[in-house]
């Protein structure tokens, strides 16, 4: 079943999930406008955790091949967090000349069917995950930090991650605290010796660091970003957002 995410005059963006994969279908002309939309319906079905993220470009026109950048980056994005491959999909003379003139098979994979797409995904790397709902009140951030620390401790992670997860952890479960008022849902999970913690909420305002004058003031985002290797935001299906952090 389709379900259409955002649509533009002249432009559309549509996705479904096949075969545990989420396929994404952009209809209209990728610019300067269209290029958020586009990035966002990409981001935003990948927070489902399928096992890969395939776009269909055949409906995609540009004006410019130096659009088609939007694939790597994404692919990037999403090797990094949740751990995903992206996969681009072209069947029509035209796509695939589009496509070669910006030499994508050196940056992503380039199928000529979905199911082709699909058989190539092969297994996921392996990756332990663990979720906790939280309450929503300043309770929770003691129950945030000792679930990451029983975490870290089960999967023998005895480094200074545990200490820097923790903190991570509880900067952004108040976050949610202080800018929400539904429950925040923990997420952390060890994939390929990396340790990443994640926060989604209700609440579709994604975050932003504001920069201190005095840098001795760290706290919020400022200590995801000094602790993390890489950070980030995403819109969920539902409506709300992830802040994720990658150790």
């Amino acid at each position: 079943m389709s379900d259409e995410t955002s649509v533009e005059p002249g432009f559309g963006v549509y996705w479904w999930h096949h075969l545990g994969a989420a396929v994404v279908v952009p209809e209209g002309q990728l610019d300067a406008v269209t290029y958020s939309r586009l990035r966002a319906a990409m981001m935003k079905v990948a927070v489902d955790e399928p096992r890969a993220v395939i776009v269909d470009v055949d409906g995609l026109s540009v004006d410019r091949t130096s659009a088609l950048a939007l694939f790597p980056a994404v692919g990037t994005e999403l090797s990094t967090w949740p751990g995903l491959p992206l996969l681009l999909v072209a069947s029509e003379e035209t796509s695939m000349r589009m496509l070669a003139e910006y030499r994508m098979p050196r940056f992503l994979p380039v199928l000529h069917s979905i199911d082709a797409a699909v058989a190539t995904i092969g297994s996921p790397p392996p990756r332990q995950v663990a979720r906790i709902a939280l309450p929503n009140g300043y309770a929770c951030l003691r129950l945030a930090r000792a679930f990451v620390r029983r975490c870290c401790y089960r999967w023998r992670l005895f480094d200074d991650r545990t200490v820097d997860a923790i903190w991570i952890a509880n900067e952004l479960v108040e976050n949610t605290v202080k800018h929400t008022f539904g429950p925040a849902n923990l997420r952390v999970e060890l994939r390929d010796n990396r340790l990443t913690v994640a926060v989604y909420d209700d609440n579709p305002t994604l975050p932003w660091l504001i920069e201190h004058a005095d840098d001795r003031i760290v706290h919020g985002l400022s200590v995801v970003e000094c602790l993390s290797r890489v950070w980030g935001s995403s819109p969920t299906p539902g409506g709300g957002k992830v802040v994720w952090a990658v150790l």
